[in-house]
């Protein structure tokens, strides 16, 4: 099942940024389809803590690059990595002390709306400033 839904409409441009944010989409799409399916405890918290690190890895790449284009509105952007990164450890706290009264559903509409509306504004607005990056050429 695919509960948030890649396409090309998400590509920056940037090969790396392109591939990170499609495995994004993965792992939320691994996390629906583990909640949906009934998974148990252990193998929900191995998507959780993989997509809690993935997140914090993105975002430290992402704002490197954002550094190396000379993105004006840098400090903008680290302000909305910040406030991302605290509601997914909280979300990922919560899991880890109370699994069984974890709100499934509502995590997992956070983390489209979150995905989907990040990339679509807040990412697309680093775009051309991506001039001087190594691009992805299709």
């Amino acid at each position: 099942m695919t509960f948030v839904e890649w396409s090309d409409d998400f590509k920056v441009g940037n090969r790396d940024i392109d591939i990170e944010h499609w495995g994004l989409f993965a792992l939320v799409n691994d996390l629906a389809d583990k909640v949906h399916l009934g998974a148990g405890d252990s193998s929900i918290a191995v998507t959780i803590d993989a997509l809690v690190g993935y997140v914090d890895a993105h975002f430290e790449r992402e704002e490197e690059l954002m550094k190396e284009c000379g993105y004006p509105d840098f400090d903008d952007h680290l302000e909305a990595h910040h406030r991302l990164r605290g509601s997914v450890e909280y979300f990922h706290n919560y899991y880890r002390d109370t699994p069984e009264k974890f709100p499934y559903e509502d995590f997992l509409e956070f983390l489209k709306e979150w995905l989907t509306r990040h990339i679509m504004k807040v990412d697309m607005a680093y775009v051309p400033y991506l001039k001087n990056t190594a691009t992805d050429p299709s």
